[in-house]
């Protein structure tokens, strides 16, 4: 298509990234109108400078397309009105993010300008449980460590072992974990397992022709007068008669536990020197926060330590059981509004306006 000889127009054909006052020269650039014309593919930028003696620009993409992988495929700064025309699309492919912190010491907030600003919050304010105490010897009159746990058979509250203290045997979060702490009268060791709050147990057994159980939820699990009772119906396993046998737990503030097997007719069994019944202590973590602030979801990846779909305005959070204030984040977005497909990028990050009237391509929709 020829362009008309008209009285100041300057006409430009343009085939690269760059800025379109250049393009055009320094003398065709001072015309009051200017017309610019794709002749090819752009991929990257196309920026158009404030000029005071424009008073019409026109860019037509001549069916040819501006993509930015980058950024934002164009920058108009102009205080006169761009008027885009054309079927060629003008969009920015710019979908993913990343935020990064190598420090193990860092806390407080790092922001992710790609994102908006969307933000990363480490902070201190995570507490988890950890396992401290180890058995220092026998109170009371029972058998002692290493020795067989005799006529346990259907009684009630057969014995008790000292530890350190547990004050927080009342909070729900009461953690005790036995490490291969018993055995039976056959070379076939395990370990009994009480979850957080008492809310499970499992009788594991880890010679090869042993025999591990599932998590098994208490029948009863209560508070009362500083002691914490739980019990649970088929718990454990024998496996020398191959059956199941009921376990009944009540722990004190003052270090004692107290146990009750029943169900097992040859009740023997062994409480290991060497076994372990940690406390339930609490322990400063980190608690990881990241708040969305695009107009739209985003998808933050990676097992270090997000993963999770989080809404526009939305946060997700993730714990972390040690001081380790390090993290990797990665984000994506995806999906289209009608038909122009969202980017972090708007298809014009310049200070000048955009007339689209005349114009029948596909742009990209902003997600900021």
């Amino acid at each position: 298509m020829s362009i008309p000889l008209i009285s100041g127009l300057g006409f430009t054909e343009v085939d690269s990234a760059g800025t379109l006052n250049d393009k055009a020269g320094e003398a065709k650039s001072k015309l009051p109108i200017q017309f610019f014309r794709l002749t090819d593919n752009i991929s990257g930028n196309l920026t158009l400078d404030n000029d005071s003696a424009h008073k019409k620009i026109i860019l037509d993409t001549n069916g040819k397309t501006i993509t930015n992988s980058s950024g934002s495929p164009l920058t108009t700064n102009s205080s006169t009105t761009l008027e885009l025309k054309g079927s060629g699309n003008i969009q920015s492919t710019l979908k993913t993010f990343s935020s990064a912190v190598s420090s193990t010491s860092n806390t407080g907030t790092t922001t992710i300008s790609e994102a908006d600003s969307s933000t990363v919050l480490v902070g201190t304010n995570h507490t988890f449980l950890t396992s401290l105490t180890s058995f220092s010897g026998q109170a009371g009159t029972n058998p002692s460590l290493g020795a067989v746990y005799s006529g346990l058979y259907n009684t009630t509250w057969a014995g008790y072992v000292g530890g350190n203290l547990m004050p927080n045997v009342n909070n729900a979060n009461f953690r005790m974990q036995f490490n291969d702490a018993f055995i039976e009268d056959n070379p076939k060791g395990g370990g009994l397992i009480v979850g957080p709050g008492g809310a499970s147990i499992q009788s594991n057994y880890t010679s090869s022709g042993g025999r591990s159980f599932p998590p098994i939820e208490p029948a009863g699990n209560t508070v009362s007068g500083g002691y914490r009772t739980m019990s649970w119906s088929g718990a454990g396993f024998d496996p020398r008669i191959g059956s199941t046998y009921n376990i009944s737990m009540r722990v004190a503030t003052n270090g004692n536990f107290y146990m009750s097997i029943s169900g097992v007719s040859d009740s023997r069994y062994e409480l290991l020197a060497n076994g372990v019944i940690p406390n339930a202590v609490t322990t400063t973590g980190r608690k990881f926060t990241f708040t969305n602030n695009l107009a739209i979801s985003c998808a933050v990846a990676g097992s270090d330590p997000f993963n999770a779909t989080v809404s526009a305005g939305g946060t997700s959070v993730v714990t972390r059981d040690s001081t380790d204030g390090s993290f990797s984040l990665a984000g994506s977005i995806s999906g289209s509004d009608g038909d122009n497909p969202y980017a972090l990028k708007p298809f014009n990050d310049g200070t000048g306006s955009v007339n689209t009237d005349a114009y029948t391509g596909t742009l990209s929709a902003s997600a900021l």
